[in-house]
């Protein structure tokens, strides 16, 4: 199932030991169009991209290069952790950008395979051992380094980590980067609503087509950037002025539309389905999901279309004026920057795409539910936390 386009799901709720199972697979192929509100992931924007950082106060040595605490490293020297590494984390609070980000996920994978708790913290309240807590309302560098907010170190995306760690001013520094603890791990990726899809198929590919173009310079970009590639990204990330700041941020992502890379470009997504069933399992583990997904690779499956970015990488696409398209995207993103550069270099050839800008990924899947844009870039968590805790997707 290629061209896997959501259709009204019937799902029978069964409440067994308070976790509803959905008990139905919606049929992809049953030409049922009533699937407003659904949406679907058709390409990557990037892998890696975020950091971990900790407050100078509180690690107090180095073991093999990684601050420890306690006499304990927070990572073994592969950026590995296990339970005796535990000590480290041990009741501290840690600040992330949102319950349904992927650093976030991250952070509660790292205390569930240390044996931890995971638990929100309040100001206030009686630190227990054994637990690490969390602050979820840490989305900039500006909160992070406020003098009212009372977290050790926390997780947070670029270029907000790069302004955090980079401030020799800050009361923080470089923990480790996501890259080294998970790497290559999915990062945010680009949904299209489902029904415009299945009804404007070659909008969606030119839209895909002008994307692609701009990664590729990006890829370039990145490493070499041009003075106008500076100024774009100075235009369109929100704090980001400072060129070191700026090149550091971007040699910490790796940017992509498929899973090749450079090397292929062939638009092929199995690796990102593969991706997305682990995700599904680890936020069953750790409680976020409303249903229990029974069979995650299927979900995968239907949840990931790859026909429409296959096509616009074949390229030869009809030559005809599309029409709009709106586009949801993290306001200040430095993952995000190839659609803007794309739009600047007028790349979307028989589209005319505008951003509406949202505070994080949740925001975009909520504008790719009430139909406020046609596609959105967001984190693959919120973008499978959404489509199954609200019923669009079971298996």
């Amino acid at each position: 199932m290629d061209n896997k386009l959501f259709v009204t799901i019937i799902t029978v709720a069964l409440v067994i030991a308070g976790v509803s199972t959905a008990a139905f697979m919606y049929d992809a192929g049953d030409g049922n169009t009533d699937d407003e509100g659904k949406y679907n992931i058709i390409a990557r924007v990037n892998s890696q991209g975020s950091g971990f950082y900790i407050g100078k106060d509180v690690y107090t040595n180095l073991i093999d290069g990684i601050p420890a605490r306690n006499g304990v490293a927070f990572f073994e020297s592969d950026y590995t952790v296990s339970p005796s590494n535990a000590a480290a984390w041990d009741k501290l609070v840690f600040g992330t950008p949102g319950t349904s980000s992927i650093q976030h996920t991250q952070v509660a994978e790292l205390a569930k395979t240390m044996d931890l708790k995971f638990e929100l913290y309040t100001d206030g309240m009686t630190k227990v051992s054994g637990t690490l807590y969390y602050d979820s309302g840490i989305n900039t560098a500006e909160k992070a380094k406020a003098t009212t907010t009372s977290i050790d170190g926390g997780i947070i995306w670029e270029p907000q980590f790069q302004l955090i760690v980079g401030d020799s001013s800050s009361k923080f520094t470089t923990l480790a980067l996501t890259n080294q603890v998970f790497p290559g791990h999915t990062c945010c990726v680009i949904a299209g609503n489902t029904k415009f899809m299945s009804n404007n198929e070659l909008a969606t590919e030119k839209f895909l087509a002008g994307y692609v173009k701009a990664v590729n310079d990006v890829r370039v970009l990145a490493t070499n950037p041009t003075a106008e590639f500076l100024d774009c990204v100075k235009d369109n990330v929100t704090g980001l002025s400072n060129e070191t700041d700026i090149k550091n941020a971007l040699a910490n992502i790796t940017y992509l539309y498929d899973d090749d890379g450079a090397v292929l470009n062939t638009g092929n997504l199995d690796l990102l389905e593969e991706d997305i069933a682990g995700l599904v399992k680890s936020l069953q583990e750790i409680g976020a999901l409303k249903y229990n997904i029974s069979n995650p690779e299927l979900f995968a499956e239907e949840f990931v279309t790859q026909t429409y970015l296959k096509k616009a990488i074949a390229g030869d696409l009809e030559n005809k004026n599309c029409g709009n398209i709106k586009v949801a995207v993290i306001g200040g993103d430095i993952h995000q920057i190839a659609i803007h550069w794309a739009i600047e270099k007028n790349y979307f050839d028989g589209v005319t795409v505008t951003t509406v800008p949202q505070n994080n990924g949740a925001g975009v899947a909520t504008a790719l539910q009430n139909g406020e844009v046609t596609f959105g870039f967001l984190g693959a968590p919120p973008a499978t936390i959404t489509t199954i805790n609200f019923g669009y997707i079971s298996a």
